[in-house]
Parts: C-alpha cells; structure tokens; sequence
C-alpha cells in the first residue's frame, strides 16, 4: 500500500487548515485533539454540532454513537442534516459530513442509542460494543435525551475509567419560560431541571441556543485540556424569555416593560 499523500490532500495541507487552531489555543491543544479519542453519545443538537466543531478544531479521532434516524424536526438545529438525509441514520450521515470537513479522519459510527445500564448488561453484543466505546474513550460527550442514558453512562464511566466526561443539554419550554442550556465537566448527576424525558422529542429547540451550548462545552474542554486542575467545571445559562423587539434591546428598555 502506497504512503504517498494523494494531491488533494497536499493542497488541503498546504491551505494551512489548523494555522487559525494554533495561533489561537497552540501546538499543545491541537497535538491533543489530534490524538484524543473522542466518543459522542447522541448524534442530534448537541452532539452533531460538538462533533463538528472538534473536527473543525484538530480532532481526528471519533465514534458517533446513535441508533436513530434524522428527521425533519433536527433540521432546526442541525447543521449538515437536510430534508435530502431523512430516514437516514444520523451516525452515517453525521460521519459522510465530518469527512468532507477533513481529509485525516478516523470515524467509528455504532447505530445504537445508549440504553439504560440494565440493558447494557444483558449481553447484547452491539450493547457490549458501545459500553466498551465508553470505556475506551479518552473523552466522553453525553447529548442523549434522557435523564436514564445520562447516568448510565456516568455509572458506567466512574466505574471503569478515569477518562474525561462532558455532558451538555438545552432545555427550552416556552409554556413555563424557561430557556436555559448547562454544561458540566466529569459530572456525578444529571443535568438538573429535566424529568425522566430530559430533553426528548417535547422539548422546543432552535439553532442558537444549540450552537452557543456546544461553544461553551467545547470551551470547557479546552480549559481542561490546557490546565488539568481547570476549576471550569459547571456552566448555566438561563435566557430572558421576553421577547422583546430588537429597537427596545439596543435601546436598553428593561426586560420587564410592556410592548
């Protein structure tokens, strides 16, 4: 098998694709994104959009767990998902995206969602293959649905690795007012302020508050990846649900005038 770089990827290299990575975060950051292995369980908002953003920043290293299928409801959120890959898995589609992004990509796709624990143990051989993805990972990112996924997987982890764990979740109920997203670093419970549905199919979503939730878990994995003794280990954003015209925003109107 030839060594030789094919010319397209010589252009590619030569276009400098991570000069803007090491001037920003240094040869350190990228050297470890470029060998960490990176496990993504939950291909939709978050996860897609974490996934994308580490390849975009270095990594080269990824499975995408995932037993669902894009629908037409992750279109609002997910860049690189179109009404063209419906019905389709998320983890294959997920992957042919990141590939275009980067030429030196290893990806590993497991169409499989991550059950709860019990499940996990009954010896079910793709089940097995994702527990030990878990295990294996240098870098775990939680984006499931549910609040049983979530411990599961940190159970799981805490038992068997000392990896890093980052789980990352949008909450948006317009019906109660909240629009809040969390991040949290080695976290030991849930994402609070979810029930047994966490963030499921009747949870409300949109592109910003997604993209600005991954850019802040994303941040936070570099705080760590530069410091390992990084105290950012826990962020919460809660949003003012009014929404007020733009003109009374720049004009500074408090957030609680009538419009």
């Amino acid at each position: 098998m030839s060594n030789l770089v094919p010319a397209c990827c010589l252009v590619w290299l030569d276009m400098g694709f991570d000069e803007r990575t090491i001037q920003a975060l240094g040869h350190d950051v990228l050297d470890q994104l470029r060998s960490l292995r990176f496990s993504i369980i939950g291909c939709g908002g978050t996860g897609a959009n974490f996934a994308e953003i580490l390849v975009r920043t270095g990594a080269t290293h990824l499975t995408l767990i995932d037993g669902t299928c894009v629908e037409d409801s992750n279109l609002n959120r997910v860049f690189g998902f179109s009404d063209l890959h419906c019905g389709l898995q998320k983890v294959d589609v997920l992957k042919e995206r990141l590939e275009s992004i980067r030429y030196d990509l290893n990806v590993l796709t497991l169409p499989d969602s991550f059950r709860r624990r019990d499940e996990l143990l009954e010896g079910n051989e793709l089940g097995q293959s994702v527990r030990d993805n878990v295990y294996d990972a240098d870098v775990v990112f939680i984006g499931t649905d549910t609040n049983s996924s979530r411990i599961a997987i940190e159970e799981l982890h805490r038992e068997k690795t000392s990896g890093m764990l980052l789980s990352c979740g949008v909450l948006v109920d317009s019906k109660s007012g909240i629009f809040e997203f969390e991040c949290a670093w080695s976290p030991q419970t849930p994402i609070a302020r979810v029930d047994e549905q966490g963030y499921g199919p009747e949870n409300a979503s949109y592109a910003s508050i997604i993209l600005e939730a991954t850019s802040v878990a994303f941040t936070m994995l570099v705080s760590h990846l530069k410091c390992e003794n990084s105290d950012f280990r826990s962020y919460r954003r809660t949003y003012d649900a009014c929404f007020r015209p733009i003109a009374t925003i720049i004009n500074g109107t408090p957030s609680n005038s009538k419009q």
